[in-house]
């Protein structure tokens, strides 16, 4: 079963660093399936857009840590030591998903409420 975990985690990096490289572009269409989803991302395909333009940066670092952590995990000799690298990687991937997340949620407030809501440039 530990030996498995690894290519979990590495299954869930990749599912994050597409939707993330996605939104970094601008070009995650509106779904039910990846993305920043809440009531106000949802309300509007510029909004979904916005969200996850400014959500992207973190979860495609996300993904980065998650695949970073599966490799890393797989080339640890014991297995103690690989399930810390995983759990270690898990919450990296974790905290930045959601820290992308309320970015994202709080861009598509600061759009309707009339402020400057645009992503920071490169």
């Amino acid at each position: 079963m530990v030996d498995a975990v690894p290519f979990i985690l590495a299954f869930a990096g990749l599912a994050l660093v597409v939707p993330g490289w996605l939104g970094r572009a601008g070009r995650l269409p509106r779904n039910h399936f990846a993305g920043v989803r809440t009531p106000s991302t949802m309300r509007s395909d510029a909004a979904f857009r916005l969200a996850n333009k400014v959500a992207g940066l973190p979860t495609l670092a996300a993904g980065v840590v998650a695949l970073a952590g599966a490799v890393t995990a797989w080339f640890v000799p014991t297995q103690e030591g690989a399930l810390a690298v995983v759990l270690v990687a898990t919450a990296g991937m974790l905290a930045l998903v959601v820290g992308g997340a309320v970015m994202g949620v709080r861009a598509v407030s600061r759009a309707a409420a009339g402020q400057e809501a645009e992503p920071p440039t490169r």
